[in-house]
């Protein structure tokens, strides 16, 4: 059972976050723990009762896990979706404060294709932006030297233009 304490903590529209219980799961699926499981959560309310859905299942986890008082302390509250946005490329995602930003599994893309967020109004720290577009700069500096010696090698015969 769950406590009107612990009720009151409760994020409805947070992201939680739990280490594999391996009790938790069907024995089928204890050998692979995050076979369609990201082991993030959000939680709902059934019939006066509140349970932790895993965040793989679009339309609901096939075994959620019934919050108690003796299992609460297991989720960490990670964020209020409310608070956070979506970026779409990690180097993006690197440039916020480490406290501001999340990396989570939060669909059937598992962590292999994790979700990038950030919290919203949180600023980017100016020196990761201006290290990302140096190395932009010496990337392109030698992909440049890299076609003039191409056009030079295709224009003194030294590279064969059909083969390239």
């Amino acid at each position: 059972m769950l406590s009107q304490e612990n009720i009151n903590k409760l994020h409805m529209n947070g992201i939680y976050r739990c280490n594999p219980v391996l009790s938790w799961l069907p024995s089928y699926k204890r050998n692979n723990p995050y076979w369609c499981k990201n082991w993030t959560f959000r939680v709902r309310e059934y019939d006066g009762k509140y349970a932790m859905y895993d965040t793989y299942w679009a339309t609901g986890d096939e075994y959620p896990v019934e919050l108690t008082d003796e299992n609460f302390d297991k989720f960490e509250f990670l964020f209020d979706l409310n608070d956070i946005r979506y970026v779409n490329s990690y180097e993006d995602w690197l440039e916020y404060p480490e406290e501001d930003r999340w990396r989570v599994p939060m669909d059937s893309g598992g962590s292999s294709y994790a979700k990038y967020v950030v919290r919203r109004g949180a600023k980017k720290v100016k020196e990761r932006v201006v290290e990302r577009i140096q190395r932009d700069i010496e990337y392109l500096k030698q992909d440049l030297a890299h076609k003039e010696r191409v056009l030079a090698g295709i224009l003194d015969g030294s590279i064969d233009y059909r083969y390239r």
